[in-house]
């Protein structure tokens, strides 16, 4: 196996439990912790969040001087910060319910 196709088949995994996670975190999450080799994926809204983080400063720097309207992007920064904290609270409540589920 090659390393081009050792990258395309972790790429693809990530992306399918990704997918997985968005689409029907229940299933994914349960998949997740009865495999438990990727089970640092649980934490990929908070990897999602610091990455857009910083491309909100980087933006920050370069056009909200110009742009009107800045009430609006802080106002879409604190919804996106939100509902990525609601659905990180539910990743680890699934974490936490099945890691338990599987101990019994």
């Amino acid at each position: 196996m090659n390393i081009k196709n050792a990258v395309w088949s972790v790429g693809y995994s990530f992306f399918e439990i990704l997918q997985g996670l968005l689409i029907h975190p229940y299933q994914t999450m349960r998949q997740l912790v009865r495999e438990r080799v990727f089970i640092w994926m649980a934490f990929s809204p908070v990897l999602l969040w610091m990455a857009a983080v910083i491309v909100w400063k980087i933006l920050e720097l370069v056009f909200f001087t110009a742009i009107p309207y800045a009430g609006f992007w802080v106002f879409l920064a604190l919804w996106f910060t939100l509902a990525i904290g609601m659905y990180q609270v539910l990743l680890l409540y699934l974490l936490v319910r099945f890691w338990r589920a599987t101990r019994s």
